[in-house]
């Protein structure tokens, strides 16, 4: 495995912010997209993050995601809302969803917001997080539709997608509960990474056409493997669902959800690559009768961080914690970018004549 280098959060952040500038995006916009990405590395996602770049600078490219925003609300009524994004950048779209989601809220106590044709929309912990920092609790499904690359419980051939759930619950203290998974065993992400830097990745990531386990990336890249921006489904594997069958159950609920209800679509049909969610958020202080709510969050969550742990100084987290502490590490020491990355980044600035940062030196 290749040697991490460090760069400051903020100065990633701005290299980001200008190559997409650059590449056509609205400055306001690249700035959200920048800004959402870095923060998926900061908080120990890199899966969701800058490694993402090279395949959204091809997105622009090949006509897959816009570079400006357009976003058409279909139908509203009190609390449902179905806004089309159009192909429209995730990071920029999950924006205009908390924003519509904090305004349904106020008028209705609830918000309903599907949303079909989304580029990549990220880190969905991101949005859940954004809603809980403003007191509001939310719960997300995802699908992928055009991203048939997870195999079903008890399949060896790509069915659905990686199919996220994310759920924020707020905290008084800040410490709020974000629990963000893929229901695939890793997100197609990690293998990217893991393709790029040579991490390790779990020995059952993945099933061969021949039904074995692998967590070689080849499995799903096939022949793209080392290309600078690997296709997911040039493969003859699949990535396998976490948890056999309640994964596996997860993922599907995620299709039907998060695409057939919203009419983003499942993996049943081939379609163009899109993101559809379907958003569930409220302020739970409307039914509090008994304004106990926020004692209760507080003790249960206080509970669960006491009980005495299995290994002495792995004290046990809530879904959160991790990110919380990532982020303080970035904050102090900068942000960790490998090498193989690092110079994607650096051709990307050469073909869009952006200074790539002093500190990363030539």
């Amino acid at each position: 495995m290749e040697p991490d280098m460090r760069i400051n959060q903020d100065e990633i952040t701005n290299w980001l912010d200008a190559l997409f500038t650059a590449a056509g995006c609205p400055k306001e916009e690249a700035k959200l997209i920048a800004s959402h990405l870095v923060d998926a590395d900061a908080s120990g996602h890199p899966s969701h993050g800058i490694v993402r770049v090279p395949r959204y600078m091809e997105y622009i490219k090949e006509g897959t995601v816009r570079p400006v925003c357009a976003i058409e609300t279909l139908m509203s009524a009190g609390s449902l809302r179905l806004i089309d994004g159009q192909y429209s950048f995730g990071q920029v779209l999950g924006h205009h969803v908390v924003a519509q989601a904090k305004e349904m809220v106020a008028s209705h106590s609830l918000a309903l917001i599907g949303l079909r044709n989304a580029g990549h929309l990220g880190r969905i912990g991101g949005w859940a997080e954004l809603l809980a920092d403003a007191g509001l609790t939310s719960l997300h499904f995802v699908t992928v539709a055009g991203s048939r690359i997870v195999a079903p419980f008890g399949g060896r051939e790509a069915r659905i997608s990686t199919a996220p759930i994310a759920i924020g619950v707020p905290s008084a203290d800040g410490q709020h509960f974000i629990l963000d998974f893929a229901t695939s065993r890793v997100a197609e992400g990690k293998i990217l990474v893991s393709q790029k830097t040579g991490t390790k990745l779990p020995f059952d990531a993945m099933v061969d056409s021949h039904g074995e386990d692998s967590d070689q990336p080849v499995t799903i890249y096939g022949e793209s493997a080392t290309s600078n921006v690997p296709n997911p489904r040039a493969g003859e594997g699949a990535i396998q669902t976490f948890g056999q069958h309640k994964g596996s159950g997860l993922g599907l609920a995620c299709e039907l959800l998060a695409g057939a209800l919203t009419g983003a679509g499942t993996n049943a049909h081939e379609r163009p690559f899109c993101n559809g969610m379907l958003s569930l958020v409220f302020k739970a202080e409307d039914f509090d009768t008994e304004n106990t709510m926020q004692q209760e969050v507080a003790d249960f969550i206080a509970s669960i961080r006491t009980c005495p742990p299995r290994q002495d100084g792995q004290n046990v987290l809530i879904p959160g914690d991790p990110e919380r502490a990532r982020r303080a590490e970035v904050a102090a020491n900068g942000v960790s970018l490998s090498q193989t990355i690092c110079d994607q980044l650096k051709q990307i600035s050469l073909s869009l004549s952006v200074p790539p940062p002093a500190s990363l030196g030539e």
